[in-house]
């Protein structure tokens, strides 16, 4: 084959012969792995490979809050987030950020958080507060306020439970690529309703229970993308409602009333093995077990297991097959499938709280005089303390 003539050699064009601004513009596309790549191919590459612009930008999407100018000492910011990355690998934490909001008089009831929100509920509203808004010296807080009365926690019990976040795509509402990081924040109160929250405002109102809604279940009942949620009340029934249904006020989202509890439903969880079992205590710390995939008329007889464990409930979870309640001054694990109790932690003081890391076999209790929530009383208002571990 003949060689290319003069003229064809020096008409072409390589990567090389493109400005730095462009390639740096370029390369601000790759991940790490092909950066890297990119660097050990020639001078002229590793040059806008290792510009500060790129690694910034690698630094923003990594750890949002903080700025490779958080580090006077590293002269680069490819240093800066090779330092910060070698860090967090090695499980090393900066000095945390100790923020303090100043909030009304009023108990703060429930606490979540949603990736740069923090959530908590006062009286009837419930606030975010969005940490990066806070950082960048923009107004952090949105009040959510439709509830017309308290957003309810379990009466008796210092664990409250009734605000939850659930996966936006695990419902049968996800229908944008947009919605894919979001969660639902679904909401219980003592106005007698259940609020579904997206983008601060209510996508749903569902209304049904003859008293205060006290408990929601843990997550949606059925498999992914599922649209059920169980709520229990205070009148002491568990009902079953549609999320897909339409209209604000959720016309005909109630799917189905549960009947067998004699007290008050104050918690919930959805079995681990079968989704659509759920699980439910009562006041009185009787255990029910409803298979919610029955369509009988008599609601009933879906409950296809009962227990009882000794103390009021404070918590409930489920994991696999079984059934882990903290009640009293013990932790009681039962199975689902025979309701027979396989073992019982004793604590020589009453719980206060309880979480598990099933991933890690571990499970966790707080005694009745820790607190983990600490509030400063300052005359007419609350300061709400948050320290924030940034990794």
């Amino acid at each position: 084959m003949a060689d290319s003539s003069p003229a064809t050699r020096n008409n072409s064009t390589s990567i090389t012969d493109l400005d730095m601004d462009a390639l740096v513009h370029c390369a601000t596309y790759l991940n790490l792995q092909n950066l890297s790549n990119m660097a050990m191919s020639c001078k002229y590459l590793q040059r806008a490979a290792y510009s500060d612009y790129i690694w910034q930008s690698l630094f923003r999407q990594q750890w949002s809050p903080i700025v490779p100018s958080s580090f006077p000492h590293i002269p680069t910011a490819r240093e800066a987030y090779l330092a910060r990355r070698s860090d967090v690998l090695q499980f090393k934490f900066v000095d945390p950020i100790v923020v303090e909001f100043a909030t009304e008089v009023k108990p703060h009831e429930n606490l979540h958080l949603d990736k740069d929100n923090i959530i908590f509920s006062q009286g009837s509203s419930v606030h975010i507060v969005n940490i990066g808004n806070f950082l960048d010296g923009s107004d952090p807080y949105v009040t959510l306020g439709d509830h017309t009365s308290r957003i309810t926690s379990m009466s008796n019990s210092h664990n409250p439970t009734n605000c939850r976040l659930i996966p936006f795509e695990e419902t049968c509402l996800y229908s944008s690529k947009m919605q894919k990081n979001d969660n639902l924040l679904v909401t219980s109160s003592f106005d007698h309703s259940i609020r579904l929250w997206w983008k601060g405002r209510c996508q749903r109102c569902f209304r049904g229970h003859n008293g205060p809604v006290s408990t929601l279940s843990d997550k949606l009942l059925g498999d992914c993308p599922s649209n059920i949620l169980a709520s229990g009340g205070l009148d002491g029934t568990v009902r079953l409602w549609s999320l897909d249904s339409s209209g604000k006020r959720g016309q005909q989202a109630l799917k189905a009333t549960l009947y067998g509890h004699e007290k008050p439903v104050v918690l919930m969880s959805v079995a681990g093995h079968k989704t659509y079992l759920l699980v439910s205590i009562s006041k009185n710390s009787k255990v029910m077990v409803w298979d919610t995939s029955t369509s009988s008329s008599v609601r009933s007889s879906c409950c296809v297991g009962k227990s009882t464990v000794p103390g009021a409930p404070k918590a409930l979870k489920c994991h696999e097959s079984l059934i882990y309640v903290a009640a009293g001054s013990s932790v009681v694990a039962i199975d689902i499938r025979t309701m027979r109790q396989v073992f019982k932690v004793n604590h020589q003081e009453e719980l206060h709280s309880f979480q598990m890391l099933p991933e890690k076999s571990l499970i966790c209790t707080g005694l009745a005089q820790r607190w983990p929530l600490y509030c400063r009383f300052r005359s007419w208002v609350v300061s709400l303390r948050f320290v924030l571990y940034c990794c």
